[in-house]
């Protein structure tokens, strides 16, 4: 039987928050009912709120319980799609479980399902609070328990738990492209070694009982040394007051933005200025023979494409792709692929590529130029084989609830050691001729 206090645990449940009352309830199954959700009881029939809002109900203390007593179930939602409600892991009600199910199959959703959702909207919310006391706290942190989520505050943060980073990193790989394209190395220290074959041993003619002169692989070594990157951001304290779903996505996807941003600009643009932590990006480290010479937009032809694809040597062809701004693409590869429409069905793209182009997969890099001028709007080659980016630390966020006082709002710093490093092949190229695994176009 649906009691006053279970209809109110299940419209928490499902997006109220504040003080409920019988006006405030009314107005938000109505709300509800707008978005084409049924708020039904366990039978599936529409909730009479008022009969329930006055009727009375007793705790039945069962024998084996102490004389404290036992809180009421939480009552099964359903709406006008479900036949039947099974037990729910944690708090959210089915009508936003059916939400949320619809975003991840429509592939808009953060997560890969509304319990993992609740789980990381949960932690971010006690996080955000750190000591401070908001409404939902004691239910994030019992969300947070079952879902064996733990709190390292060691750092004076919050370390992002390990449940959730395969999300976090797959949210970075939807929003940059870095991380796609290059070789992406865990660091075990601040500075690590990666060695790199930079030539192979030559097989010779041998005369019969000659003596064979010796030939060795050369390798040489790629070093990665962590750049610590940071964000300081301001959060609203009604950010508390909403559902957990909610804050999820929001929140992750926030986080995820912030660094692949970071990591497009230091691999695409870094100069080797402190505005890239002095790293050194696609836009400094290519050889001038990879480069090809400066056209304006509206004048490129295939031939611009073709002579920087033929300056490339010691390549994975499974691996070559383009990659560019969305802009650049439209304005001039898919002019050119209309004109040579023979080229598209030569290659299937990667996974999470954007588009084709002379029958290799192209990648979209906001990043990268929008607008005809003297810069590389374009590159092309086998940037796993050619870049890193090595992985220090996991993102670590911490909160403090003076910095932003007079804004009634809570300050929030994240934090991620990463590094790039454009390594090439690193074999002697002869002066003319193919240089490297990587090259780019030049606007005018």
């Amino acid at each position: 039987m649906l009691t006053r206090k279970t209809l109110i645990d299940s419209l928490r449940a499902n997006g109220l928050t504040g003080e409920v009352t019988l006006e405030s309830a009314k107005a938000h199954i109505a709300r509800l009912d707008a978005e084409g959700v049924t708020f039904a009881d366990e039978n599936g029939k529409p909730v009479d709120v008022d009969a329930v809002w006055s009727a009375k109900s007793a705790i039945t203390v069962p024998a084996d319980m102490s004389a404290k007593g036992t809180k009421a179930p939480h009552a099964a939602i359903a709406d006008e799609a479900t036949d039947s409600v099974g037990p729910q892991r944690f708090n959210i009600g089915n009508a936003n479980r059916k939400a949320y199910a619809r975003k991840v199959a429509e592939g808009k959703a953060a997560f890969n399902d509304a319990d993992q959702a609740e789980a990381f909207g949960a932690w971010a919310r006690a996080t955000l609070a750190g000591s401070g006391e908001y409404g939902q706290k004691k239910a994030d942190l019992d969300i947070v328990r079952k879902a064996q989520v733990e709190f390292n505050n060691q750092l004076g943060g919050a370390l992002v738990p390990i449940e959730f980073m395969p999300n976090l990193v797959w949210l970075t790989e939807q929003y940059g492209v870095a991380r796609k394209l290059a070789n992406v190395v865990p660091m075990s220290r601040d500075v690590m070694t990666v060695p790199r074959k930079t030539g192979i041993a030559a097989m010779a003619p041998a005369a019969e009982d000659a003596t064979i002169s010796a030939a060795d692989n050369t390798f040489g070594n790629v070093t990665l040394t962590s750049k610590k990157y940071a964000v300081l951001t301001r959060v609203s304290r009604e950010l508390l007051a909403d559902s957990a779903i909610n804050v999820a996505d929001e929140v992750a996807r926030s986080i995820a933005e912030a660094q692949a941003i970071a990591e497009d600009q230091a691999y695409f643009l870094g100069d080797g200025t402190a505005t890239y932590a002095n790293q050194i990006g696609l836009a400094q480290a290519l050889p001038s023979g990879n480069v090809g010479s400066g056209t304006a937009w509206n004048s490129m032809t295939t031939d611009n494409f073709t002579r920087v694809m033929a300056t490339l040597q010691f390549v994975n062809e499974s691996r070559l792709a383009f990659v560019c701004s969305r802009q650049f693409y439209y304005q001039v590869m898919l002019r050119l692929d209309k004109a040579q429409s023979q080229f598209k069905t030569l290659a299937e793209g990667l996974p999470g590529s954007n588009a084709m182009f002379l029958g290799y997969p192209v990648f979209f890099s906001q990043v990268l130029p929008i607008t005809s001028g003297a810069t590389r709007p374009c590159y092309f080659g086998d940037f796993m084989g050619g870049s890193m980016i090595g992985d220090r630390r996991q993102l670590e966020i911490a909160t403090s609830d003076q910095f932003y006082f007079n804004q009634d709002a809570l300050a929030v710093r994240g934090t991620a050691r990463f590094v790039v490093n454009i390594h090439l092949d690193g074999r002697n190229t002869p002066a003319a001729g193919p240089l490297g695994p990587i090259g780019a176009l030049l606007g005018a």
